[in-house]
């Protein structure tokens, strides 16, 4: 739970994007909000390199997180393809923001470069509606 002063003096909204550490672990995160209390989840993984467990007092400190969260920044070469032909880049505006991650993170996983290229291609025919954006069918 993050208390209300510290989200005041913050500035902090719902559903903004916080850095900040746990007992000096660094972590990034999104503010939630229930019944009007601000709620910062915080990775298992963030945790245990702080050496600390669920239940666990911790020392805490937060900020607004400029930077976009990973996934979001369109890799170069996404970017131009979207760009070859009209309506790929609506199209791809209008996926769900969590679709647009799991694009990106599905081409960025791509080991060979012939891999990417085809993952690359087969989103250019599912966004002009040749196929689901949520089917993979080379994985």
């Amino acid at each position: 739970m993050v208390p209300p002063e510290v989200a005041a003096a913050a500035g902090l909204r719902y559903r903004d994007r916080v850095r900040g550490t746990v007992d000096g672990v660094a972590f990034r995160s999104s503010l939630m909000k229930y019944s009007g209390v601000f709620h910062l989840g915080v990775h298992k993984s963030t945790l245990a390199a702080a050496g600390r467990a669920a239940g666990d007092r911790v020392r805490v400190t937060v900020e607004s997180d400029p930077e976009p969260p990973p996934g979001e920044i369109v890799p170069e070469d996404v970017a131009a393809a979207l760009a070859e032909e009209p309506g790929l880049l609506a199209a791809w505006n209008r996926l769900a923001p969590s679709h647009r991650r799991e694009q990106v993170k599905h081409i960025e996983g791509a080991r060979l470069a012939e891999t990417r290229a085809r993952r690359l291609a087969r989103l250019k025919e599912e966004l002009t509606g040749g196929g689901d954006s949520r089917t993979r069918p080379d994985r």
